[in-house]
């Protein structure tokens, strides 16, 4: 039951790195999820050759210990994705400082005593450093898959700060669910695993419920993978010195006074009555930023201070105004509701929806209804 799942990893991966490693332009985050999609395929192949050809011969270590570098490349590939100055230094090097140890130590002591079989079940050497190991590549995992959650849960809340709009690209959504996954294939293969060696024989590879999540991983990563742009590499960048924006008493710092703020909100204010840049259903800080030429986070602790709204909020609240003037016009009576939302820069119904429920109180049908408005 295995080996089919093996073969059709093995291909996927390689197919996947593969696609990933030639699209064009290529970010940084490419190169890390082509590597992770590569070395999948690595293990699977050492999987299914100590399955079918070298199952008498010890190389069943040093394929236990790759998946010690699967937590570090999720958390760079996360990493690089939410940062707006993706880099990498050799600091991140220690991340993978586990894995080089552990395989060393995997080819050192790959070999057990000769009379090892005559040991029972829970002293046998080789059993022991494989709960070690196992036990280590779950702890691993977890750690960063916690990390990772922790990261895209901030970034979730901190593009509000950037961005007016919502997609699976900025917010991450897929990834969130696939690592999830993973991270349950992991957590169920870590379990059996400990069943099966300290209980009972399970009638089933207990491996088998990692390389289906890795299979379907890679798929996901394939597909996904690809379409994922970088979030912040099309915006305008305009130099913004320290990300006051980031931290708590952010404008604690600042140098800006009341009457700059105020000044900053009246050019935003103009800027949107007189360009209407909010019925841009993609429009980000960045591109306000460079309308203005003035710094991102100049902008967002105007809002915040001034306004008492972040740029997600002020935008979309815009856009609701626009919608509300719009819906009662005799000259749009024959267009939809949905239609009017889009044309006022909404990009999806659930955002519309939701936005116009949280400003005004009332769902879209309820504030037609009225007005004797029904679609």
């Amino acid at each position: 039951m295995l080996e089919p799942v093996l073969y059709i990893g093995i291909a996927q991966s390689i197919f996947g790195g593969f696609v990933i490693a030639t699209r064009r332009p290529q970010i940084l985050a490419d190169r890390y999820l082509a590597t992770w999609l590569f070395i999948i395929a690595i293990e699977m192949i050492l999987a299914l050759l100590q399955i079918t050809w070298l199952d008498h011969l010890p190389y069943e270590l040093p394929f236990l210990v790759i998946p010690l570098v699967y937590g570090p490349l999720l958390y760079l590939y996360v990493r690089t994705l939410i940062s707006d100055d993706p880099k990498w230094i050799w600091a991140d090097m220690v991340h993978f400082v586990p894995f080089i140890l552990f395989l060393g130590l995997a080819f050192l002591f790959k070999k057990g005593p000769a009379d090892a079989s005559s040991l029972p079940v829970w002293a046998h050497p080789s059993r022991i450093a494989r709960m070690i190991y196992e036990f280590v590549v779950f702890a691993s995992f977890s750690t960063y898959s916690i990390i990772v959650y922790v990261l895209l849960t901030r970034h979730r809340k901190a593009i509000r700060e950037e961005f007016s709009f919502r997609s699976s690209k900025i917010t991450l959504t897929w990834l969130l669910f696939v690592s999830i996954t993973v991270y349950a294939s992991y957590l169920l293969t870590f379990f059996s695993a400990g069943i099966q060696m300290l209980v009972i024989r399970l009638p089933f590879d207990p491996k088998i419920f990692t390389f289906t999540g890795l299979t379907l991983f890679s798929f996901a990563f394939s597909f996904y993978g690809h379409k994922q742009a970088g979030i912040f590499s099309n915006q305008a960048n305009v130099q913004t010195s320290d990300d006051e924006s980031a931290h708590p008493g952010k404008y604690a710092k600042s140098n800006l006074r009341s009457e700059d703020l105020k000044k900053f909100v009246n050019l935003i204010d103009n800027l949107m009555d007189q360009k209407r840049l909010y019925l841009n259903p993609e429009l980000s800080l960045a591109q306000v930023s460079d309308e203005l030429k003035i710094p991102k986070h100049h902008i967002t602790q105007a809002l915040n201070t001034e306004l008492g709204k972040n740029f997600y909020a002020y935008i979309n609240e815009l856009r609701v105004k626009k919608f509300m003037h719009m819906v009662v016009d005799p000259a749009n009576k024959d267009y939809t509701f949905l239609a009017i939302a889009f044309e006022c820069g909404f990009n999806s119904k659930s955002t519309f929806n939701a936005v116009f429920k949280r400003i005004t109180s009332f769902t879209p049908s309820e504030y037609l209804h009225s007005l004797g408005r029904l679609d």
